[in-house]
């Protein structure tokens, strides 16, 4: 008897890969509670991350993508999300996507290594024009150079 008297009003809610549109919205929304949660002044997420969260199918639906950003926001270092906050699975299920040889799935083990790759991939794609790196990063030059360093990573001869 409960079920029926419930079951008046049926709500269909589409699985969050048939609704990509909310994705954005989302994200705005989970970014600014858990940043608030966590204390940390994280105003948006970089185009290239938004670019991947918007192509991935989320088989776990809005928790899914909640977590992505609570995990992100977390581990963030800037102002702002970049791919080298997202999960690497994330990332590697859009291999495809991304150009051959830059970002090699099977071996991203941590953070650490996903945001050398990353570097590396924006250098290679910019010709190696640290100026350029540095904004396409939304980091100054000395940060960048500082990572370079820190990851060993060199313009190739």
């Amino acid at each position: 008897d409960l079920y029926y008297r419930l079951n008046v009003v049926t709500i269909n809610v589409p699985p969050l890969r048939e609704r990509k549109q909310d994705i954005p919205l989302l994200v705005d929304y989970f970014l600014k509670k858990y940043s608030i949660e966590n204390k940390k002044d994280i105003d948006f997420v970089d185009e290239d991350a938004l670019a991947i969260l918007m192509r991935y199918d989320w088989p776990g639906n809005v928790r899914e993508l909640e977590n992505v950003i609570e995990r992100a926001v977390v581990v963030a270092k800037e102002k702002f999300i970049t791919v080298a906050e997202l999960p690497s699975s994330i990332i590697c299920e859009q291999k495809s996507m991304l150009k051959p040889g830059n970002i090699v799935c099977d071996e991203i083990s941590s953070l650490a290594e996903n945001e050398m790759q990353y570097i590396k991939y924006v250098l290679e794609t910019l010709d190696w024009n640290i100026k350029k790196t540095a904004q396409t990063l939304k980091i100054d030059r000395t940060t960048l150079y500082n990572k370079m360093k820190k990851y060993g990573i060199s313009k190739p001869n």
